[in-house]
């Protein structure tokens, strides 16, 4: 006899609900070794195909030589100090520096979904961090394959989160400068961590400073200074992209064959900055401070994956980082199941392009954005009808 699908939910949530703490925390770190040693290994194989590395690979080894690492607006867009980082995988054989890059970053976003998790719910730890770790999953494979910075850049953006949260502002400014070298869209919730939590201005400009001037550690000045001349100009280009393979708000729009003039865009992007803003301004005045830190990289998120140009496909691990710790409160501490239902929903939408044909090919570009646009305007709507100091996610239940 078929079972009712919604019978099957519940029972897999009472079954979630009564595992121990000891076996939740088992099958967390069992779930992370095996998916960690999968793609080790396939990497390990194949580690130049199906990567974006082969890119972060050239610019290490070309920064030591002093030869430019700068070529074409869609290749190296990062700043010098990204090729300085991998600089330690590049220089071990391919075969060990690229599945040590990937496990690297897996135990990365362990650890912090693993901090995190004991944020929400110290009692329930365990059970958080084994839910919100599969929930990961759909948008973390292709990443994980790829070793794109896009996993560890979504993992900083959530470890900032629970360090603001602890009042640890030097630390939370080493984590936004690090996510900076890592991507320059960065600067989004730098600026916005930076408004919001006064006492990480001074820390994040010392930061950013020291940043950039460790590249002089480099033998040749004189090519540093030409390095950053040439990034600058690319970066420029790099903003008006060409191509439209693009999961933004704009390429989702060019699905539906609704092509904007490149100025109306712009202007998109700046009214929902501001708006953004103001919805972080708010969330910043929740009274539990890891909700509101949550909240506010939360929504720096999902300003990036909409409204950066040059979204990939892949960006959206970034998202998933946080939504899978939502799905695990929703859950398993409120106990709303039909609000955690959608929030899986969601977690595999994320993942869409690992699911082959048909599905990627019909759903490219412009399935993640939309949903992603109908989640920011409910966040939107909770945001501005809420009482201020009030969660609007990770919100007790009412019950």
């Amino acid at each position: 006899m078929t079972q009712n699908p919604t019978t099957l939910w519940q029972r897999g949530w009472n079954w979630l609900n009564s595992l121990s703490e000891d076996k939740a925390f088992r099958a967390a770190l069992g779930f992370w070794l095996i998916f960690g040693l999968i793609v080790a290994i396939i990497v390990a194989v194949q580690p130049d195909r199906h990567t974006a590395t082969l890119e972060y690979q050239w610019a290490a080894a070309k920064w030591w030589k002093s030869v430019t690492i700068y070529q074409k607006t869609n290749g190296y867009l990062y700043l010098p100090q990204w090729a300085m980082l991998y600089t330690p995988y590049q220089i071990l054989p391919t075969r060990i520096g690229e599945p040590l890059w990937r496990l690297t970053m897996l135990a990365f976003l362990a650890w912090t979904v693993w901090l995190a998790a004991g944020k929400i719910s110290k009692d329930r730890k365990s059970a958080i961090f084994l839910v919100a770790s599969v929930l990961l999953l759909p948008s973390a494979m292709a990443s994980a394959r790829n070793g794109q910075v896009n996993m560890p850049l979504g993992t900083l953006y959530l470890l900032s989160a629970v360090m603001i949260s602890e009042r640890k502002w030097i630390l939370t400014a080493v984590l936004l400068t690090l996510s900076l070298a890592l991507k320059p869209i960065s600067i989004v919730p730098i600026l916005l961590c930076g408004v919001l939590f006064p006492r990480l201005i001074l820390p994040l400009i010392v930061g950013i400073i020291l940043m950039l001037a460790a590249a002089f550690i480099h033998p040749h000045p004189s090519y540093v200074m030409e390095q950053y001349n040439i990034f600058i100009t690319i970066l420029l280009k790099a903003g008006h992209p060409k191509s439209n393979n693009w999961c933004d708000f704009a390429g989702m729009l060019r699905s539906f064959g609704l092509s904007l003039p490149d100025l109306a865009h712009l202007a998109i992007r700046a009214v929902a900055a501001l708006f953004a803003l103001g919805l972080a301004w708010k969330a910043s005045r929740i009274r539990d401070a890891f909700r509101s830190a949550y909240t506010v990289l939360f929504l720096a998120v999902v300003y990036l994956m909409l409204f950066n140009p040059r979204t990939e496909t892949n960006s959206y691990v970034m998202l998933g980082t946080f939504i899978g710790l939502w799905v695990a409160y929703e859950a398993l501490i409120a106990k709303r199941l039909k609000a955690a239902a959608w929030l899986v929903v969601f977690a595999i939408i994320l993942g869409t392009e690992n699911y082959g044909w048909p599905i990627f090919p019909y759903t490219d570009l412009w399935l993640k954005a939309l949903v992603t646009s109908i989640l920011a305007v409910w966040l939107a709507k909770k945001l501005v009808t809420s009482p201020c100091g009030e969660p609007v996610l990770l919100k007790p239940s009412d019950r």
